[in-house]
């Protein structure tokens, strides 16, 4: 791939060509979830579908990256890149038309496919331009990197836009963010081919199906679960029921096809094993940053803009988290010593965030449990990732980074259902015990809203004083309830963080990686 540019553009601009062409695709990844109460509002849908829809982007992305590969053998890189950004760019434009949530779900997912083959084909030519095993692993460490900044540098560029224009327009000017990578693509490529044509017969079609309706299946079961009372609702069965046929079709197919899907045999390996573990709980505690955003909009009052500013520390926690771990990998530390610092800091940051919820507070106080927390994910993502890839064999690597990635999303989507389950559940159970006590016999109760009622007769409100003071005293147990469903949560984060640090610190040294490693090198979705 190193003659596919032509001569007369530098090495520096064709290395931000390739990483600029990620860039709109990683936008549109956290794009509904920016601000989900504009989003439901303008689908007139739930919350719920709002998480929905970043699960569809994930899971298009998930189901098809095995699959993409074919398509990246086969097409001419300039060709290809045409063709998957054009895709892009009319299927923003059709979310851009369409205002019904059906539909777009299903350009939902359509856009993770081509996501897929925006980082596959992207990461593969960065890899073939570089030379070190130093610059393949700083590579890593920029894409993920990016990868993990995605979502609070997409609260920021779109907080002001969906303050200052009609939600749909943003999928306008996302599909225009396309344009200028589309056009440098077309001026400094060359039309040649990277190597030998590989022909599109025999594409597994039946494995895609298979594997992407198991993700989309689990991801259902956690964003609805708790909404609708899980398995006795008759919905929920059925996607249960075909989310196990599909996986036990999906593993029976493997076994008899000879070119698999997956490499299923990688799951026989325990340092695959210990890696994904790993993986999957930091993913969890990764997307635990979004019961802190819920805290800074419902209970301190910021508005999605100012929100969008704070999120820079969590920014440059995981641009120093990233940097410090590349560092570390550069020096060959243990990869165990690596992990330990960074659930430390996921500890420190739950922790923090514990004993800091309040009723009120003041924003100025919770940069630093941002920036631990950013700084913990950077640390944990990329070594995770080759420790991961380092730990089976060469040939396997390729489906080492297909379940690489089904973790991370299996890790996001179960957060989501923890966090739904402690929404729903610990939420309404710590109001109702609130509540208990908000009884027209108790002294202290009278006592305190005869003193509501007249605070706000004294700000001028001439009438109904006492259904003021109980309007008052209602969003006081509702913020009460809140805080303390978010007390729980952050409760078992540290316990996590806590058993996953006692179980690397047993576990032996994993130094081993660094020799695996340089045979190894796969895009590192």
């Amino acid at each position: 791939m190193k003659g596919i540019f032509k001569d007369w553009v530098p090495e520096w601009l064709i290395k931000l060509i390739l990483f600029s062409g990620l860039m709109p695709s990683m936008v549109l990844f956290f794009l509904p979830g920016a601000n989900v109460n504009v989003t439901a509002g303008f689908y007139g849908a739930q919350p719920s579908d709002v998480q929905f829809l970043i699960i569809l982007f994930y899971a298009g992305f998930v189901g098809f990256y095995v699959l993409e590969r074919r398509f990246f053998q086969y097409f001419p890189v300039k060709q290809y890149y045409i063709i998957f950004n054009l895709l892009q760019l009319l299927n923003c434009y059709l979310m851009y038309r369409i205002n019904e949530i059906s539909w777009i779900y299903g350009l939902r997912f359509f856009q993770g496919m081509l996501f897929a083959s925006a980082v596959n084909l992207s990461i593969s030519m960065i890899f073939s331009r570089l030379k070190t095993e130093r610059a393949k692993e700083g590579s890593y460490a920029i894409f993920f990197g990016m990868l993990l900044c995605s979502s609070p540098f997409n609260t920021f560029v779109t907080a002001e836009f969906i303050d200052s224009f009609n939600f749909d327009e943003l999928y306008l000017y996302a599909a225009l963010s396309f344009v200028p990578g589309l056009l440098l693509i077309i001026v400094t490529m060359k039309p040649i081919r990277h190597n030998r044509p590989y022909p599109l017969f025999s594409l597994d079609w039946a494995s895609f199906i298979l594997y992407s309706f198991i993700v989309i299946s689990f991801g259902y079961l956690m964003v609805y679960g708790q909404e609708l009372y899980w398995f006795s609702d008759t919905s929920m069965l059925t996607v249960l029921i075909g989310g196990i046929l599909c996986l036990g079709l999906f593993i029976l197919r493997q076994k008899a096809i000879k070119r698999v899907y997956i490499e299923l045999s990688i799951f026989g390996n325990r340092n695959f094993l210990f890696g994904i573990l790993v993986l999957y709980m930091m993913y969890i505690e990764r997307f635990s940053l979004t019961i802190s955003n819920q805290y800074f909009l419902q209970v301190i009052r910021l508005d999605p803009i100012h929100l969008s500013y704070i999120q820079w520390f969590n920014i440059l926690g995981i641009v120093c988290g990233v940097m410090l771990s590349f560092y570390w990998l550069l020096k060959r530390r243990t990869v165990k010593w690596i992990w330990i610092v960074g659930y430390c800091c996921l500890l420190a940051f739950h922790q923090y965030m514990f004993f800091s919820f309040e009723s009120e507070g003041n924003e100025d106080h919770f940069w630093l449990p941002l920036v631990l927390h950013g700084l913990g994910v950077g640390l944990i993502m990329v070594p995770t990732i080759l420790f991961v890839i380092a730990s089976v064999r060469p040939h396997l690597g390729a489906s080492a980074a297909a379940a690489c990635l089904a973790v991370r999303y299996l890790g996001y989507t179960s957060s989501i259902g923890l966090q739904n389950f402690f929404k729903l559940f610990e939420h309404a159970q710590h109001r109702e015990v609130f509540r208990d006590q908000l009884q027209s016999g108790n002294l202290i109760f009278e006592d305190y809203i005869q003193r509501e009622s007249h605070r706000v007769l004294q700000h001028g409100l001439q009438y109904k004083e006492y259904a003021a003071g109980l309007k008052l005293i209602s969003e006081r147990v509702n913020i009460q309830s809140f805080v303390r469903y978010g007390m729980d949560y952050y409760e078992l984060m540290s316990m996590i963080s806590i058993s996953i640090l006692l179980l690397i610190l047993i576990s032996p040294s994993l130094k081993s990686m660094y020799k695996k490693l340089k045979k190894n090198q796969i895009s590192p979705v």
